[in-house]
């Protein structure tokens, strides 16, 4: 029997997509800045430089340490953590209903914790572990809380093109990127309507592994457009 896709409005299905997007990038953003992080612990050249170029971001700040408390604390920076994670509450706090207050309760942690360390300029990014935790710990909520499949649909959608996007602008391994794709297709099945067919069709036909060259930045932004245009939320 076919499974039941229930109404919702386009501003409520935008919300939900863009909460994915943000508490994954969130979370991601926090690995890569910690990565960075440890290689200046290591002994290695500190540079933030190559982080920033892969968001494809232009900042003034005049120094890597000002990079790295920008990327971290900045809210007129749209990159920085804090804004990832200021947008994910404003998305989350007008869902309550549909993903529970204890779902919300983790973004709101995490807003209230960001907001403390940048308001005491730390600098060590290791003091915001507790945010990744609590970002993982949003998305075990939703799958233990939140049933109907059109709210996990839209969140799932935005988790995994945020994934995606995010492993090709650093360049992960094909394997990874395929394996999120793999998922991407499967949730994309409960309901097709949101997705344009023909750039999901496109986007699978590309991330083949003898066509895969994420070196090639003509490739690597073709897919990074297409992920831009796979939904119509």
């Amino acid at each position: 029997m076919p499974q039941k896709i229930t109404v919702m409005s386009p501003v409520k299905a935008n919300r939900l997509f863009w909460l994915g997007r943000y508490t994954e990038r969130v979370y991601l953003c926090l690995h890569l800045l910690r990565r960075s992080h440890d290689l200046m612990i290591d002994g290695e050249p500190q540079d933030y430089g190559k982080y920033y170029e892969n968001l494809g971001a232009f900042t003034s700040y005049p120094d890597e340490e000002s990079a790295k408390m920008g990327f971290m604390y900045d809210i007129d920076n749209p990159n920085s953590i804090l804004s990832a994670v200021e947008a994910a509450n404003d998305n989350a706090i007008v869902l309550r209903e549909e993903i529970t207050t204890e779902t919300l309760s983790y973004v709101q942690m995490s807003l209230e914790h960001i907001r403390r360390e940048a308001k005491i300029n730390d600098s060590n990014i290791t003091d915001l572990q507790c945010i990744t935790d609590w970002m993982l710990a949003f998305w075990g909520s939703v799958e233990e809380r939140v049933w109907d499949e059109k709210i996990r649909f839209f969140l799932k959608m935005g988790q995994l093109i945020e994934h995606i996007d995010m492993n090709v602008r650093f360049e992960y391994k094909f394997y990874r990127i395929r394996e999120a794709m793999n998922t991407l297709l499967k949730v994309s099945m409960v309901d097709p309507r949101p997705i344009n067919k023909e750039v999901l069709e496109e986007l699978d036909g590309l991330l083949k592994e003898e066509l895969y060259d994420i070196s090639s930045p003509s490739y690597k932004y073709k897919i990074l457009g297409l992920l831009g245009q796979l939904m119509t939320v």
